[in-house]
C-alpha cells in the first residue's frame, strides 16, 4: 500500500493527504508504515506488546483447562492473562481459551446422557420463567414438544391459577401419567398436589439445584424466548399485548415441522399419542403408581439410607426405570443404548 501511494503521489503531484484521502488510506497508518519501513522493521506488526520471555504452552495449557468454562464464558481468563502477559497477547489467549471452552463442551455432550421421549401425550413438564417484558408460565408435552399452555402475565402465576390451568388442560387433552415440574412453591402448591392426585398423575420433581433434570421445558423456555424477542424485539409492551404474543409465540411454534419429530408438526405429534393416554385408566395409573413404589422402595434400601433426600431420588430411579422398560423414554449415551438403572 505504501508503494502504491508513493507511485500515486509522483504521479499526480498532489500531497499525502489528498492522495489518501483518494484512496482511502488512513493518513496516521501511512506514516507509521512508512516509519518502520525506514528503520527496516514489518509495517505491519501484530496488536499488543512484544513478547520476550519464553512461553511454556503445556503450563499454559493446563491453566487454560483449569478455568471455570461455562458455555459462552471461562472464569479467570482475565487473571489468567495477567500471569502471561508478558509471553502472549490477549487475544491469542483469547483464541485458546475459546478453543478449550469449545473441546470441553464436545466432550461433556459427549458423555451426556440423552434421553428421547417416545410416547407423546404421556410425560409433561412444567415451569416458569423470567422474561424481560414479564413472567411466563410454560406447560409442555415432552413426547411431542407440544406446547400446551403458554401463559404471560407481570406476575408469577400463583397454585390456585396453576391448578386451573391443568384441570383445563387435562380435561381438553387427557391427563398424562407423568408430570415433570422444579420444586417451586407454586408448581408444589396443595392446589396442584390435589389435582395430581385427583387424576392420578405421578408427578416427577427435579433434584434440588439441579434444572438439567427438566431439561425438555428448559429448552422449550429458549425456543419461546426466540420466538418473542421475534415477534416483539425491544419494543416496550403492556401486559395484555404480552399475553397476546405469548399465546401467538406457542400457536407457531406448535406448527413448527421438526426434524427430531420426522418431519412432523407438534400438534400432529400430539394425536398420535392419545390413544396410548386412553389406555391409562384409573385401575392402570394406580397400578404403574404401585409399582414404581415398590421398586422406588427397593432401590432406597439397597441404597442403604433412609432420608427425604435419598427416598425422592430413589423414586426418580424407579421411575426412569419403569418408563425404559415400557419403551416411553429410549436414553442412550454416545448413541448407544444403556440398559435400565435398576435391574429388576
Amino acid at each position: 500500500m505504501v508503494a502504491i501511494v508513493e507511485r500515486v503521489k509522483q504521479a499526480l503531484g498532489d500531497p499525502y493527504g489528498r492522495v489518501c484521502r483518494e484512496l482511502a488510506v488512513p493518513y496516521s497508518s501511512l506514516m507509521r508504515w512508512k516509519s518502520r519501513l525506514q528503520a527496516g522493521a514489518a509495517p505491519v506488526q501484530k496488536p499488543g506488546p512484544a513478547k520476550v520471555e519464553p512461553l511454556d504452552v503445556a503450563s499454559l495449557h493446563m491453566d487454560i483447562l483449569r478455568l471455570r468454562h461455562g458455555r459462552y464464558r471461562s472464569l479467570g481468563t482475565g487473571e489468567l492473562y495477567e500471569r502471561y502477559r508478558e509471553r502472549i497477547s490477549r487475544r491469542d489467549l483469547q483464541k485458546l481459551v475459546e478453543d478449550a471452552r469449545r473441546e470441553l463442551r464436545r466432550e461433556k455432550d459427549a458423555l451426556e446422557r440423552r434421553i428421547e421421549w417416545c410416547v407423546p401425550g404421556l410425560v409433561w413438564s412444567m415451569d416458569d420463567a423470567d422474561l424481560r417484558p414479564g413472567h411466563l408460565h410454560l406447560v409442555q408435552d415432552l413426547g411431542s414438544r407440544y406446547k400446551l399452555r403458554v401463559l404471560g402475565d407481570e406476575v408469577l402465576a400463583n397454585g390456585d391459577r396453576v391448578a386451573n390451568n391443568m384441570r383445563e388442560l387435562f380435561c381438553r387433552h387427557g391427563a398424562p401419567l407423568f408430570m415433570k415440574r422444579d420444586n417451586g412453591s407454586n408448581l408444589n402448591h396443595h392446589a396442584v398436589n390435589e389435582l395430581l392426585d385427583e387424576f392420578w398423575v405421578i408427578p416427577l420433581n427435579s433434584p434440588r439445584y439441579y434444572p438439567p433434570y427438566n431439561g425438555g421445558i428448559e429448552r422449550a423456555q429458549l425456543e419461546m424466548q426466540r420466538e418473542l424477542e421475534v415477534r416483539i424485539g425491544d419494543e416496550p409492551v403492556d401486559s395484555r399485548v404480552f399475553r397476546l404474543e405469548c399465546e401467538v409465540s406457542g400457536h407457531e411454534v406448535n406448527h413448527k415441522r421438526r426434524r427430531s419429530l420426522g418431519g412432523q408438526t407438534a400438534c400432529a405429534a400430539l394425536e398420535t399419542g392419545r390413544p396410548w393416554v386412553r389406555l391409562f385408566g384409573r385401575r392402570e395409573r394406580k397400578e404403574v403408581y404401585e409399582e414404581i413404589k415398590g421398586l422406588a422402595v427397593d432401590i432406597a434400601a439397597r441404597l442403604g439410607e433412609h432420608t427425604d433426600v435419598v427416598a425422592e431420588t430413589a423414586f426418580r430411579y424407579a421411575a426412569e426405570t419403569w418408563m425404559q422398560l415400557n419403551k416411553v423414554i429410549r436414553v442412550t449415551q454416545n448413541k448407544q443404548v444403556l440398559p435400565c438403572f435398576y435391574q429388576i
